[in-house]
């Protein structure tokens, strides 16, 4: 295992690296007290080495761009998205060719969500060590004990991948995991805007529909001042308290500190932005209880008892085809999709790509 921490030594290695068929790739990164995660190691296997990149020790990582861009090569990466999301802040396009084995993992029985630590001991027979599971990644100098901790993340990427590619070309899956890597790829979601950042807000629905203008707005202003203060969005303001303020529409700083979920410093600090967007989105009448406006997030709780049974049959349909098939249910559909098709939405994973062909389009024929 090489250290990598200079432009010179950076260079040579990838150099090595373009001779590889294929890369494993790992991220060692801090984000808990930010909003951007912070980058502080890259570890890289080859077909002949592996190393540790010390991101922190190298301003300039362009070379480290065109391999890792390099379509020639796969890139073997357990879990992807969060070393996708590191691997951002520090390079323009990251990846191509991803080969993830967590996704891999799930096509073959292995659970949806299995760990590298996991699947490494059920295919390598090893059992990595866990003494630096919380170690500080920025601090310096890391001991020999901790580059080897994180170089160990790589050693068995492509072991794995081999096993795991075997077994879907045995199940005729290989495609099925190619598009969901592509599709990993094509989204970039861990490049958040803040303009699209009401489309993840957990339990809009619930709040009246006359007041969801206001919701939309507040999360848009939540996610614009978490990036420029760079600071988890939960510490700028909760999604529990940005709910309930939407709800109760308080028009004061002392209506506000009034919601128990909304602490002095949000009140302090943020209160008078927070007022004026609720001001400047407030429903022009309350005339109506609605303003005959449409739901921004719509909740399909309210389906007709005919309706209702034509999702539970669903559901168990795809509950039986999903361990018929030995993967998790959740990866056919989840009941908000499957709810959104009976309420005549189309625009769902479930009628897309290989999940139309090996369920969908039947579902689609039968139930819908």
């Amino acid at each position: 295992m090489k250290l990598i921490s200079d432009r010179q030594a950076l260079n040579e290695c990838v150099r090595a690296a373009k001779k590889s068929k294929w890369i494993g790739v790992d991220t060692e990164f801090l984000r808990e007290k930010t909003y951007y995660p912070l980058l502080c190691l890259i570890q890289m296997r080859t077909e002949s080495e592996s190393f540790c990149i010390d991101v922190l020790a190298i301003e300039d990582l362009i070379p480290l761009q065109e391999v890792l861009a390099d379509k020639n090569s796969i890139k073997i990466i357990h879990a992807c998205r969060q070393d996708l999301e590191a691997l951002a802040q520090r390079l323009d396009d990251p990846i191509c060719n991803l080969y993830d084995t967590q996704i891999a993992a799930a096509f073959c029985g292995y659970g949806e969500q299995v760990s590298y630590a996991a699947l490494v001991e059920s295919i390598c027979r090893v059992r990595l060590e866990k003494s630096h599971t919380r170690t500080d990644w920025s601090a310096r100098p890391l001991s020999p004990a901790q580059l080897q901790y994180a170089v160990d993340d790589v050693n068995y990427l492509d072991r794995m991948q081999e096993s795991l590619d075997r077994r879907l070309a045995e199940l005729g899956r290989q495609a099925w995991h190619h598009d969901e890597c592509e599709k990993v790829l094509k989204s970039r979601d861990y490049r958040i805007n803040p303009k699209d950042a009401w489309k993840r807000l957990k339990g809009a629905a619930k709040i009246p529909i006359r007041h969801q203008p206001s919701a939309k707005a507040l999360s848009i202003w939540r996610e614009r001042k978490a990036q420029q203060r760079n600071r988890p969005r939960e510490w700028i303001l909760s999604t529990r308290a940005l709910t309930e303020i939407c709800i109760r529409q308080p028009a004061s700083l002392v209506l506000l500190s009034g919601i128990e979920s909304v602490n002095a410093g949000v009140v302090r600090n943020s209160g008078a932005a927070i007022l004026n967007v609720l001001k400047s989105n407030a429903p022009k009448s309350n005339a109506c209880a609605n303003d005959g406006a449409s739901p921004i997030w719509e909740n399909y709780a309210a389906l007709d008892k005919q309706q209702k049974k034509r999702v539970k049959a669903i559901m168990n349909e795809l509950k039986s085809v999903a361990e018929q098939a030995n993967i998790s249910e959740s990866m056919l559909a989840n009941r908000n999709d499957i709810e959104a098709l009976i309420a005549g939405k189309t625009n769902i994973p479930l009628l897309e790509g290989w999940r139309y062909e090996f369920i969908g389009k039947r579902i689609l024929a039968e139930f819908a």
